[in-house]
């Protein structure tokens, strides 16, 4: 599968980005994070979707990609190297941020992963917190559980006198109720 993605050539960069954005990728939120003439962006594209590595589903600009298989995005996610990693998913966070509002307000959670991975510790805590208690009120409690238990765990990492040290109470009386339904 690796080799495959080496004799892709350039189109392996855009295969690691989207490797790194998640399962699915919007054009507009490829193209954000990519920063490429659009002329390139869909030569890069083009070689995937043919290579048989990506499908789409609509049309530029407002396709959606999603990689054939999950065996193929682990792939190409497993061949950046950690730094790279890091600063590919931090600059994904500052774009949803930045020009995709209503993600980043509908989903905390997904911005709070590339938070997480990009190792900005006490943002993706106050995210992962945003997103655990969203789901418990939607009644999503393994969501919720799952969520808080990953909000708590970050802000238990963070030296004090974090802002998000006196949130943690209010988390952990956030996540009773999840656990209670979810572990009896």
């Amino acid at each position: 599968m690796i080799a495959r993605l080496d004799r892709l050539g350039p189109a392996k960069e855009l295969a690691q980005i989207g490797a790194a954005i998640g399962r699915e990728l919007s054009h507009p939120l490829l193209a954000a994070v990519v920063r490429k003439p659009e002329a390139e962006l869909q030569t890069a594209l083009d070689r995937l979707i043919g290579a048989g590595l990506l499908l789409q589903q609509g049309s530029a600009p407002y396709a959606t990609y999603f990689f054939k298989h999950a065996l193929v995005r682990d792939a190409a996610y497993s061949t950046l190297l950690r730094e790279r990693r890091r600063t590919l998913h931090a600059r994904i966070a500052e774009t949803l941020e930045s020009q995709f509002a209503e993600i980043s307000e509908n989903q905390p959670e997904l911005l709070a992963r590339h938070c997480t991975e990009a190792g900005q510790i006490e943002k993706a805590a106050a995210l992962w917190g945003k997103a655990g208690l969203r789901s418990a009120q939607r009644s999503a409690l393994v969501e919720a559980a799952e969520q808080l238990r990953r909000s708590l765990d970050h802000i238990a990492t963070l030296t004090p006198p974090s802002a998000l040290r006196r949130e943690e109470i209010k988390l952990q009386v956030a996540l009773i109720t999840p656990l209670l339904h979810v572990r009896g």
